[in-house]
């Protein structure tokens, strides 16, 4: 491995821990001039500017975190505020609760009371009429059951006798409550809706006696009943009212975070956009610092001496990173020399290697044409051989015919005397042949050789 590459590496990661080191001493710079100068000791930049940009962008996210804060401190109040309500809606429920019971309990006693010491026709008559029929039908129930309770006999009629006994107690939990009922709305007529004082619980005139029955027209103890009835109620009311006031509230505060919403969620929505908002303030910082640095325009005021020696210590970092960094582009272009070198060598052996296969190529194309003309001078000479013999093939040919003919004639005549004649000599066996013989060369059938090509 070239060790320039290793230098470089070498340069590059001290100048990698060399800016870092400069940018916190600016970074920390630029929070302290931001946080450090109070609002109206800050000089007036142009928006426009530079440092007048970064100032503006710092502002804005210390505003928004200051919303968010604002948002989140709101959001815990009503957290707060809202496990309240619970609670007090909760005890107040209880409360009212128990208190509807024990007024249901008084309004029963006082309608008793009412049925058995009021003297008052039209105001007790109806229900004094259903007390007698219900007070008929439960002792009725009482006797039947005491006496199945006393009835012996089979299984059967054992059977018989719990099926009937549970006919009746059920008929007797029936009417008995029918007659609670009864007791308790009389309870609750005599103390009409909206009453507060013994003087409204007067009713219309009593046609038999002309007047209209109130707390005054009741004994000691039904009165004393009558009172904790009425003082109940309007317990109640008050209860109910309170009650009523704090589910208002308890509507309100949730209808602020919206249907569905989880206050706690929107509190962590919060946390995260500020510390989202903070991530962003040491890039601001760093850009502040980094202009003080340059020492320009109206942020060169903001410079104390005690901010000299971080100026001083940024800017012997920076001088000789930008040394390394000369010295890097040095080697690299040095690389890059020896690189290029390289490659025009490793060119120039291709250059070679295609130049010797262009002079192989050409020799190869000079053999192949010398085949060209030889074949060409092949051709010529045998179209002049053709033309020359044209004529005496034709001659010769007819020539051949008749001297066939002949020999044929000659044939048949000396075979005829040697039939007359036998033993006499035989005729001719040959001819002679005057042609000229096809397999004789000539000599211009042959081509002349052909060389391989590329021998």
């Amino acid at each position: 491995m070239d060790e320039r590459k290793s230098t470089i590496r070498l340069l590059e990661e001290k100048n990698k821990s060399d800016t870092e080191e400069r940018n916190r001493l600016l970074e920390g710079l630029g929070e302290t001039l931001l946080t450090g100068t109070g609002e109206g000791e800050l000089p007036l930049f142009n928006s426009g500017d530079r440092p007048g940009a970064v100032l503006v962008e710092y502002r804005r996210l210390q505003k928004e975190i200051a919303e968010a804060m604002v948002s989140i401190k709101s959001t815990e109040a009503a957290i707060k505020r809202l496990k309240e309500l619970e609670e007090a809606i909760s005890g107040v429920e209880e409360d009212c609760s128990r208190l509807e019971k024990k007024l249901g309990e008084v309004h029963i006693e006082l309608g008793k009371a009412l049925l058995l010491n009021l003297d008052s026709d039209n105001f007790t008559g109806s229900s004094r009429r259903q007390e007698e029929v219900l007070l008929a039908r439960i002792d009725e129930y009482e006797k039947k059951l005491e006496q199945l309770e006393q009835k012996e006999g089979s299984v059967f009629t054992w059977l018989g006798k719990n099926a009937q006994m549970a006919l009746s107690r059920a008929l007797l939990l029936k009417n008995r409550s029918a007659l609670q009922r009864v007791y308790r709305n009389a309870g609750e007529k005599f103390l009409p809706a909206g009453s507060e004082t013994a003087a409204e619980t007067r009713h219309d005139p009593d046609p038999a006696s002309g007047s209209s029955p109130s707390l005054d027209d009741l004994d000691g103890d039904t009165a004393r009943i009558a009172g904790e009835a009425l003082e109940l109620r309007n317990f109640l009311s008050s209860r109910t009212e309170g009650l009523a006031e704090l589910k208002g509230e308890r509507k309100k505060i949730v209808e602020l975070f919206g249907a569905g919403a989880s206050p706690s969620r929107s509190i962590q929505g919060l946390e995260k956009q500020i510390a989202s908002v903070k991530a962003k303030f040491p890039g601001v910082y760093l850009q502040f610092g980094s202009l003080a640095a340059e020492g320009k325009g109206a942020i060169s005021s903001l410079i104390r001496d005690e901010d000299r020696p971080v100026l001083e210590k940024a800017e012997f970092i920076r001088a000789r990173t930008a040394e390394r960094e000369l010295e890097i582009e040095r080697l690299n272009a040095a690389i890059g020399i020896d690189d290029e070198k390289a490659e025009i060598e490793k060119t120039k052996k291709a250059i070679s290697g295609q130049r010797q296969k262009i002079a192989a190529a050409e020799k190869a194309i000079a053999d192949l044409e010398k085949e060209i003309t030889a074949s060409e001078q092949h051709i010529v000479e045998l179209n002049a051989f053709l033309n020359s013999t044209d004529n005496s093939v034709d001659t010769s040919a007819r020539q051949e015919l008749q001297d066939k003919k002949e020999d044929h004639g000659r044939e048949n005549k000396e075979n005829g005397k040697t039939e007359k004649k036998p033993g006499s000599a035989g005729g001719k066996t040959g001819h002679s042949g005057k042609g000229h013989s096809r397999e004789s060369g000539t000599g211009f059938g042959a081509r002349p050789g052909r060389k391989k090509s590329g021998s």
